[in-house]
């Protein structure tokens, strides 16, 4: 099949927009015709192997900049051509002068023969032809090519596709760069990069032929578009939103690209590294992407792209001061250069996605994204333009700088770092305001990484999209809980949705470990909400175990549910919540409610919300209850009201391992504290010990019913009001059944030396 055939072809079915289906089918061809031509860029013009190039060609540093701001300054035709572009279709102009730039650049291939047998200053002219020509089939071709990406990258996966094609385009760079590393060292002179441009040319077409099969980009001949678009393009300079992106990338353009093309020439001279070294220093900004670029991706799709775009850029602001600050003519270079280069490659990649999807996604109207796309690739490429203008014309003023100031080394391209620090700056400050898709805020976003354990998150994360039966996916939904991480709520989310029960119920569990956070309280809300009651009550349980009060006003709903464990749940939520706006409910429902769960529930309830007014009717189911279990939560409620719950759960353990002991120990702590409080009480004393000895030899019915005579004893003035109270009905009841109701015992034990008031 022909490229013309195939061409002609895809255009004579594409007068409408490609369905998501179709859409979704041709990004794997999007991103091989994107691999193969990184091999192009590196060989050519967009690596250090061009800039090497042009200086083993004898060219100062500012025809190099003058040469490499032609590719920007380019893009200047844009605003001309866009409407013959959309007449003519966004792919077949695409994919027709990203072919035709391709031949021209085998023009290259020439340039020693042309330097041999014309001399210098032809030569000069031939390549700044060469790079004109490219430049200008280039910037034709973009054109086409952004207006035509909107339309065929979806953008429910667009951060996505951003990540997986840069960790193809990245290893196919990192292969590449490896390849002209070893090709500039084996061959010498020009002959390595000549055999480099060949290769190039040859990837460059088979990118071409690739993205043949990608659909879309259809010819737009619809009357009045070219005024249409005239109109729209003028349009974008009232859209307030567009200006602040356009100059935010002017900043970032200005302060960037004049610092990474001239960066080669400065690792060469003021650092001390050979060429191939300085090809491979590449390699660590390709590691750098390929490292993060699925991290960029997921985070853009999930949270937005301004709070990956600023992520990036921020960065990015370490880069100037951490060349500016690296050893020279050491062992040590090229392992920080190529550290270094690794940030670049993280900064860039989450920058790039960022940007693009912002771009994609919020700033461009899809119905005038041909207005939009061509003023913004003009105004990049005059920008671009400027900044290879600047670069060159900076360096070359400050090219007699030299010298130390505080131990810090100044060179010609000292200057340079420094600008791209101001602006990088300026960019951030600009892009800060911009209005955009995101969920959540740039510095919500930053502090997710360090809320709870994203280390734990990131891998439960994997894990969870790897699980292949319900025993894994039960296993890492309890490990996304257990990070506590804002990062797993979308993956909680998800589990809350899974068709499997238990995956279900584990991650109301998990939701219930992390912090409050609003779609995982509605999510709850809804559960409590819903048909399924074996999950509602849980639900309840875990609305109050987080501890937000927005969960009030639903549960207090659920008091009235037909089903009494949704109550029961809801109730005792409300008690872990301290809701005191429950307490007339609760307290008016307790003494009539039948229900025994119920019962227990709204006593629990009372009991952690500490109503004093709850006592008697507590103290009277606990006093009817039969099932001891019952009767210990009842008392736990007591202590919670009158004293300390962690005092007496203390008590409670250590009755159960020796109860003589235990009870003799608190009448002691008791014994000591009377007598600091109160001088002379012989005869409480006396009975006290009694009571005290009776437990230290294991007599627990003696003791039980000498302490029953001892509350008796005790004047209640000695006592706090409400705890005068319960030690009053503990001594009734000791007196009528000894120590086989341990729940009074421990009563009375732990109220003593809490309730006890100086005289």
């Amino acid at each position: 099949m022909s490229l013309s055939t195939t061409l002609s072809d895809s255009q004579a079915t594409s007068s409408q927009e490609p369905t998501t289906v179709e859409k979704l089918r041709g990004l794997p061809w999007s991103i091989f015709s994107n691999a193969a031509n990184t091999v192009f860029a590196q060989f050519t013009f967009f690596g250090s192997v061009f800039v090497l190039f042009l200086s083993d060609l004898g060219m100062s540093k500012a025809q190099i900049g003058f040469l490499l701001s032609l590719l920007p300054f380019s893009g200047l035709v844009a605003l001309f051509i866009a409407p013959a572009v959309a007449r003519f279709g966004y792919k077949r102009t695409y994919i027709t002068f990203f072919t035709l730039r391709k031949f021209i650049t085998a023009g290259l291939l020439l340039t020693p023969w042309v330097l041999s047998r014309y001399g210098r200053e032809t030569m000069v002219l031939y390549v700044t032809l060469i790079v004109a020509g490219f430049a200008l089939a280039r910037a034709v071709a973009e054109t086409g090519v952004y207006p035509w990406i909107q339309e065929y990258i979806p953008n429910s996966v667009r951060g996505k596709y951003s990540a997986t094609n840069s960790i193809y385009t990245t290893l196919t760079g990192l292969l590449a760069v490896g390849v002209a590393g070893f090709t500039l060292g084996y061959f010498s002179g020009l002959t390595g990069y000549m055999v480099l441009i060949a290769a190039g040319v040859f990837f460059g077409l088979l990118s071409a032929w690739a993205a043949t099969f990608i659909p879309g980009g259809a010819p737009d001949r619809s009357p009045g578009r070219q005024a249409s678009l005239m109109r729209d393009m003028l349009a974008t300079l009232r859209d307030a939103n567009f200006l602040r992106y356009l100059m935010g990338a002017a900043l970032i353009t200005l302060g960037t690209v004049p610092m990474g093309s001239f960066l080669p020439l400065f690792m060469q001279e003021q650092v001390g590294l050979a060429a191939s070294h300085i090809v491979l220093i590449q390699s660590g900004t390709l590691v750098g992407t390929l490292l993060s670029s699925l991290a960029w991706g997921w985070a853009a799709d999930r949270y937005g792209s301004k709070p990956v775009m600023i992520s990036g850029l921020t960065l990015k602001l370490l880069l100037p001061v951490a060349w500016f600050l690296m050893p020279r003519h050491s062992p040590l270079s090229l392992p920080v250069a190529l550290g270094i280069a690794v940030v670049v490659g993280i900064s860039d990649i989450g920058w790039a996605i960022g940007a693009g999807r912002l771009l994609f996604v919020s700033v461009v109207p899809p119905d005038k994204k041909m207005a939009y796309m061509a003023v913004h690739y003009a105004w990049v490429g005059v920008v671009g333009g400027l900044s290879q203008l600047a670069g060159g014309w900076l360096l070359s003023l400050s090219a007699n700088l030299q010298g130390q100031v505080a131990g810090f080394t100044l060179d010609p391209y000292t200057p340079l770092f420094a600008l791209a620090f101001i602006l990088l700056l300026g960019c951030l400050w600009l892009l800060l305001g911009m209005r955009a898709d995101n969920v959540y805020g740039v510095g919500q976003f930053a502090g997710m990484f360090f809320r709870g354990n994203p280390f734990l998150a990131v891998n439960a994360l994997v894990r969870y999209y790897a699980a292949r039966d319900e025993r894994a996916a039960v296993s890492v939904t309890e490990r996304l809980g257990q990070a506590k991480s804002p990062l797993a709520v979308d993956e909680l989310l998800t589990a809350l949705r899974d068709p499997r029960f238990n995956v279900r119920f584990e991650a109301i569990i998990s939701i219930a470990r992390m912090p409050p956070e609003d779609r995982l309280i509605q999510a709850l809300i809804d559960v409590l909400n819903g048909t399924e009651l074996a999950l509602g009550g849980v639900a309840a349980w875990a609305l109050g175990r987080m501890g937000d009060p927005r969960a009030i006003e639903p549960l207090h709903a659920a008091l009235d549910s037909p089903y009494h464990s949704i109550r029961a749940h809801a109730a005792r939520a409300l008690g872990a919540l301290h809701d005191t706006s429950a307490v007339p409910i609760l307290l008016a429902r307790l003494p009539v409610e039948q229900d025994k769960g119920l019962q227990m529930a709204y006593a629990s309830a009372l009991g952690n919300i500490r109503a004093r007014e709850a006592l008697e009717p507590i103290l009277k189911l606990m006093y009817a209850t039969q099932n001891e279990g019952a009767r210990l939560e009842l008392a736990l409620s007591v202590a919670r009201i009158t004293g300390d719950e962690h005092t007496f759960v203390q008590l409670v353990r250590q009755m159960r391992d020796d109860p003589g002991t235990a009870a003799a120990q608190a009448l002691a702590a008791f014994r000591r504290r009377l007598q600091r409080l109160r001088s002379g009480p012989e005869a409480e004393l006396a009975a006290l010990e009694a009571a005290e000895g009776a437990f230290a030899r294991g007599h627990l019915h003696e003791g039980a019913q000498r302490l029953a005579a001892l509350l008796h004893q005790l004047p209640s003035t000695w006592f706090e009001e409400h705890g005068g109270q319960v030690l009053a009905e503990c001594a009734r009841r000791l007196e009528e059944s000894g120590e086989s109701r341990q729940e009074y015992l421990l009563l009375a034990l732990h109220l003593l030396p809490l309730s006890l008031t100086p005289p």
